[in-house]
C-alpha cells in the first residue's frame, strides 16, 4: 500500500478513483454541465452523503477525454505535509517527474514556510502544459487552516492546464463567493443530484433487474426525495419481498426507516459469520481479505462455519452492498460511508466496549505486522490501549531515526497522550532527538533529567545510556566544553551498537569535532578513515563518515582536502539518492567557493543547497540561506540578496526560535555593511546586544563578529576599543578550539581595528599571521570583507616578501580596478584562480593530466583548459617551465 515515490508513507489505495460499474445510471444532463464548464479552474460537487457525488465525477473522468488524478481524503490528511504529499502523488501519476522541488520540501524534516511551499507548488504545476483534472474527494474532512490557505492560493493562481474538482458534504473554507462572482466555479449541489421520477424508476430497474410499478417508484422517490442511497437500501429490501412492504411506501415515513428495515429484515437473515464480518469490519476505514480475517476470525473465536475474508468480500460484491474497490488489483476496498455508519451504529448496540476494543486491538496487530505503524497506533488508541500504542512507537523509533524521517516520529508522538510519553524513557528520548534536529537545545536538558529519574526505577539497555551520553556531549560542545564532550562521546560510541547507523554516525561526527577542538585532529581523521576502509560499512553510515571528514577539514582551514572529500561526498550521496547529504555537500561546496571568493561557483552550489535546505538540520539550513544572501550581495546582486534574506526571515519566524532570529537580524546588518549603508541605529543589532558564542563552527553568519564589524564601521575610539576586546576574546575562543576557519575570518577584522586606531605594527603582526594561516586553504573572502583599509598593510607585507603572490590575489579581489595592485602581483597576467593553484600544485608533484582530473573530480578536457590559462598567466610554454616560474614567483 505504500508508495515508492516519496519518503512519506502514502496509501496508494487513496489515489485510485472509484470504479464505475458497467450497469449504472447514466446522468447525461449533469455530465453535459460538467463538460460545458471544463475551462473553469474549479468544480464543486457538494451534497450530503449518499447522493452519488463520487460516482458522477468518476464516470465523468472516464468519459471527458482529459487525464485525471484522484485523492480520497480522510481525517489523517488534516496535515499540510500529508495533504501536499497526496496532491503531488496524484499529479505524478499523470506526469512522472512533476513537482520535484515541492516534493523535496514536503519530504524534508523541516517544512518551509507556507508562502514558499505554495509558491513553489504553483510554479511547478504551471510548468505542466497538458490539461489535467485533479479530484479531491471528501474535502469536508479537512479543517486544517494551512491546507485551506494552500488551496486558496492555488485557486487564486490556478495554472491554465489544471482543473480542480472538490467533492464534499458542505461548502469548503475557500473563496467560493469570489470565484462565483467571476464565473470561475461550476457547482453541482444536492438539488442537482436528487433523482427525478424517471431517473428513480430507471435506477430501481437497474438494481432489481426488472421494471417496477410506476406508483411504487413514485412513492419511493417522494419518500426519499431522490436520495440515491435511500433508494438503494430500499431496493435491497424490495429484492427480498414478493410484494413491497406497505410501510416503505408511506409518505410520512422517514428515509432512515429504510436503513432500520434493512437491518431488522435483511441483517437478521444472514449467517452468524456474515454478521460477524459485517460488524467487525465496520471499524476499518479500508480493508483487504487478510485484514478482515485478522479482525473478525481470531484463532480463539473461530466459527464452525468458517468464511474467508476473500469469500466475505465476494459476498458483498454479489449482494451489491455498497462495496467500493480502492485499487486496480481488487485487493483493497471500503464501504460506502453511510452504510459503514449504519454498521457502526449496530456495532455499538450489539457489542460491548470490551468486544469493540478487541476488534481494534486485532486490527492494530495486523497493521503492525504489515509495517503500517501509523494505522497500528491509531487502532491501538481506539482500543484504549495507550501503553500498546506507546510501545509501537518505542519499537519503531530507531528505524525511523535511521532513515532521518523526523516528521514521522513527530507525528507518532503527537498521537500519544503526554502522560504516557512522560512515563517512557524511549519516548522522551524521541522528543530529545526531535528538539536536537530543530536546534531547540534548551528543551533537551530537562528531558534528560526526566529520563534519568525514570532510569532510577527501571533498567535500560546500553543504547539508551549511549543516547544520554551523546546529548550531554552535544550540550557540552555547544557550551565550549570540548574536553568533557570528548569523554562523553567516547562513552556514547561504546554503548551505541554498530547497527544504529544514524545514532552511531551522529556520535562519530561529534567525536571528530570534539577531537579537532581538543587538538586531536589526527585521531579523528584516523577513526573516520579506518571506518571508510571497512567493507562492511553500510551506505547510510559511510555517507555520514564522509560528511564528518569534510566537517573536520573545513574547521581546520584545509579547504583543499575538504574540497576533494566533499566531491566524494557529493558523488556518493547522489549514488545512494540521499537528499540529506546532497544538500549538505552543496552547502559545503558553496561555503568553500565563497571563502575563495569564487562567487559564481558559490552561488551555484548554495542555490542548490537552498533548494534542498529543508533536508538538512535547522542550523545548517539557516546558515545556507544566510550564506546565499551574503554571496548575492558580494556579487552585487542586491535584489536577490534581499529576497533571500526575506526567505530566511520568513523561515525563522515560522520556527519561532529566538536564537535563530538573532542570526537573521545579524545577517541583515551584515548585508547593510556590505552595501556601505550601515548605521549603528539600524535594526536590533546594536552596541548593547552581543551574543558571546561558545562554539561557532564554520558558520558564515556569526552575530558577534557582525557586531564587531558594526563597531569598526562606527570608527569612534570607544567603538574600536570595544571591537578589539570582543575580537580578541572571540579569537582566543577559536584558538582554544582549533577553529582555524573562524580565526581566518576574525583576524583581518582585528587587524582592521588596529589599523583604524593607527596601531600599524599590531595590524601587521595580526595580518601576517592571518595571511600565513589562510594561504594554504586559498581563503580570499575574509580579507575582501575587511575592506580596502587593509590594502596598505597588505602591500607592506608583500614588500617584506610575505606570501607575495597570495597577497596579490587578495589585493586583486579587494580592489580589482586598482592598477597599483598589478605590481604586487609580480607581473602575473591576471591572478590565478584557486582551481589553477590546485592544478599547479599537482603539476609540481609530477601528476599527469588524467591523474589530476581524478584527484580533482574534473574531466581531462577541463584540466587542459586550466593548463592553457596557467601557461598564459605565467608566460610559460611547458609543464616544467610553469612549475619553475611558479617557484620563482613564490607560488609554490
Amino acid at each position: 500500500m505504500s508508495s515508492d515515490k516519496t519518503d512519506i508513507p502514502l496509501l496508494q489505495t487513496k489515489l485510485h478513483k472509484p470504479p464505475v460499474v458497467t450497469d449504472h445510471l447514466l446522468r447525461q444532463q449533469l455530465l453535459d454541465h460538467l463538460n460545458r464548464h471544463r475551462q473553469r479552474p474549479l468544480t464543486l460537487v457538494l451534497a450530503p452523503a449518499g447522493y452519488g457525488k463520487s460516482t458522477l465525477v468518476s464516470y465523468w473522468l472516464d468519459t471527458c477525454g482529459t487525464p485525471g488524478g484522484w485523492i480520497s481524503l480522510d481525517e489523517s490528511d488534516n496535515d499540510l505535509r500529508s495533504f501536499t504529499a497526496y496532491l503531488i502523488a496524484a499529479v505524478q501519476r499523470l506526469f512522472p517527474g512533476a513537482c520535484r522541488r515541492t516534493q523535496i520540501m514536503i519530504n524534508s524534516p523541516n517544512l518551509p514556510p507556507l508562502k514558499r511551499l505554495r509558491s513553489t507548488l504553483i510554479n511547478e504545476l504551471d510548468q505542466i502544459e497538458s490539461p489535467c483534472i485533479i479530484v479531491l474527494d471528501d474535502y469536508h474532512l479537512i479543517d486544517e487552516t494551512a491546507v485551506h490557505d494552500l488551496m486558496t492560493e492555488l485557486l487564486k493562481n490556478t495554472p491554465q492546464s489544471l482543473h480542480l474538482v472538490i467533492i464534499g458534504r458542505r461548502d469548503p473554507l475557500l473563496p467560493i463567493s469570489a470565484l462565483r462572482a467571476k464565473s470561475l466555479v461550476t457547482e453541482i449541489r444536492t438539488r442537482d443530484l436528487c433523482l427525478n421520477h424517471l431517473e428513480t424508476a430507471e435506477f430501481l430497474r437497474i438494481l432489481l433487474h426488472q421494471r417496477i410499478d410506476s406508483k411504487i417508484a413514485a412513492a419511493l422517490r417522494e419518500k426519499t426525495e431522490g436520495w440515491i442511497t435511500g433508494l438503494h437500501l430500499a431496493a435491497i429490501s424490495l429484492r427480498r419481498m414478493d410484494h413491497p412492504e406497505p410501510k416503505l411506501l408511506e409518505a410520512h415515513s422517514e428515509a432512515h426507516y429504510v436503513m432500520e428495515y434493512l437491518f431488522d429484515e435483511a441483517y437478521a437473515r444472514q449467517s452468524p459469520v456474515i454478521r460477524q464480518y459485517l460488524l467487525g469490519c465496520a471499524i476499518l476505514d479500508r480493508f483487504c481479505a487478510s485484514l478482515c480475517e485478522a479482525v473478525c476470525l481470531p484463532e480463539t473465536e473461530m466459527l464452525s462455519s468458517k468464511l474467508t475474508g476473500g469469500e466475505y468480500i465476494a459476498w458483498l460484491q454479489k449482494e451489491n452492498l455498497f462495496l467500493i474497490p480502492l485499487d486496480a488489483e481488487n485487493r483493497w476496498f471500503r464501504l460506502h460511508h453511510l452504510f459503514r455508519k449504519l454498521l457502526l451504529e449496530q456495532l455499538t448496540h450489539r457489542y460491548n466496549s470490551e468486544e469493540i476494543n478487541a476488534l481494534h486491538a486485532r486490527a492494530s496487530a495486523w497493521y503492525a505486522d504489515e509495517g503500517l505503524i501509523t494505522e497500528a497506533i491509531r487502532h491501538a488508541l481506539a482500543a484504549g490501549d495507550e501503553t500498546g500504542a506507546a510501545q509501537l512507537v518505542v519499537q519503531n523509533r530507531l528505524a525511523v531515526l535511521d532513515n532521518e524521517k523526523w516528521f514521522v516520529l513527530e507525528k507518532w508522538l503527537s498521537m500519544l497522550p503526554d502522560a504516557i510519553i512522560r512515563k517512557q524513557p524511549e519516548l522522551l528520548m524521541a522528543q530529545a532527538w526531535i528538539h536536537h534536529y530543530h536546534y531547540n537545545y534548551g528543551f533537551i536538558p530537562p528531558i534528560l533529567d526526566a529520563i534519568g529519574s525514570l532510569l532510577h526505577h527501571q533498567q535500560a539497555e546500553d543504547l539508551l545510556y549511549g543516547e544520554i551520553y551523546y546529548f550531554k556531549a552535544v550540550f557540552c560542545l555547544s557550551q565550549g566544553k570540548d574536553a568533557e564532550s570528548l569523554t562523553l562521546l567516547e562513552n556514547s560510541i561504546e554503548r551505541i551498537p554498530e547497527t544504529q547507523n544514524f545514532m552511531r554516525g551522529s556520535a562519530e561526527l561529534h567525536f571528530a569535532i570534539a577531537a579537532q577542538m581538543q587538538g586531536q585532529k589526527e585521531r579523528a581523521v584516523h577513526l573516520l578513515t579506518d571506518l571508510l576502509q571497512n567493507r562492511q560499512l553500510g551506505n547510510a553510515r559511510k555517507v555520514r563518515v564522509l560528511y564528518a571528514l569534510v566537517f573536520v577539514y573545513i574547521l581546520s582551514g584545509n579547504l583543499s582536502v575538504a574540497f576533494t572529500l566533499n566531491q566524494q561526498l557529493k558523488t556518493f550521496a547522489a549514488s545512494i539518492n540521499s537528499t540529506h547529504y546532497i544538500a549538505r555537500s552543496s552547502y559545503f561546496s558553496g561555503l568553500i567557493h565563497y571563502c575563495r571568493n569564487e562567487l559564481d561557483l558559490s552561488l551555484d552550489h548554495l542555490g542548490k543547497g537552498a533548494e534542498l535546505s529543508g533536508a538538512v538540520t535547522t542550523r545548517l539550513n539557516v546558515d545556507c540561506m544566510a550564506a546565499l544572501a551574503l554571496t548575492y550581495q558580494a556579487a552585487h546582486q542586491t535584489d536577490k540578496a534581499g529576497a533571500t534574506l526575506e526567505h530566511l526571515a520568513e523561515f525563522v519566524r515560522f520556527l519561532n526560535n529566538p536564537a535563530l532570529l538573532n542570526i537573521v537580524y545579524s545577517c541583515k546588518m551584515h548585508l547593510s555593511l556590505m552595501k556601505e549603508k550601515a548605521s549603528l541605529s539600524q535594526g536590533p543589532v546594536s552596541k548593547k546586544k552581543v551574543l558571546h558564542e561558545k562554539t561557532i563552527y564554520f558558520f558564515l553568519e556569526v552575530p558577534t563578529l557582525t557586531h564587531c564589524r558594526v563597531l569598526i564601521e562606527d570608527g569612534s575610539e570607544a567603538s574600536l576599543q570595544e571591537a578589539e576586546n570582543i575580537l580578541l576574546k572571540l579569537l582566543r575562543l577559536c584558538e582554544s578550539q582549533r577553529n582555524t576557519f573562524q580565526m581566518i575570518f576574525i583576524m583581518p577584522f582585528l587587524a582592521l581595528a588596529y589599523e583604524k586606531q593607527s596601531r600599524r605594527d599590531k595590524a601587521l603582526t595580526v595580518l601576517e599571521e592571518a595571511v600565513n594561516m589562510a594561504c594554504p586553504g586559498g581563503f580570499v573572502r575574509p580579507f575582501v570583507e575587511a575592506g580596502p583599509d587593509l590594502k596598505t598593510p597588505l602591500k607592506q607585507l608583500a614588500e617584506k616578501n610575505v606570501a607575495v603572490a597570495y597577497i596579490g590575489r587578495i589585493l586583486a579581489a579587494v580592489a580589482p580596478t586598482d592598477r597599483q595592485t598589478s605590481s604586487v602581483a609580480l607581473t602575473l597576467d591576471g591572478h590565478l584562480t584557486n582551481r589553477e593553484y590546485d592544478i599547479l600544485e599537482l603539476l609540481a608533484k609530477r601528476l599527469r593530466n588524467k591523474e589530476i582530473a581524478e584527484k580533482l573530480f574534473i574531466s581531462a578536457h577541463t584540466v587542459n583548459t586550466h593548463l592553457k590559462n596557467i601557461y598564459r598567466k605565467l608566460d610559460a610554454k611547458s609543464r616544467i617551465e610553469a612549475v619553475a616560474r611558479a617557484k620563482d614567483l613564490g607560488l609554490l
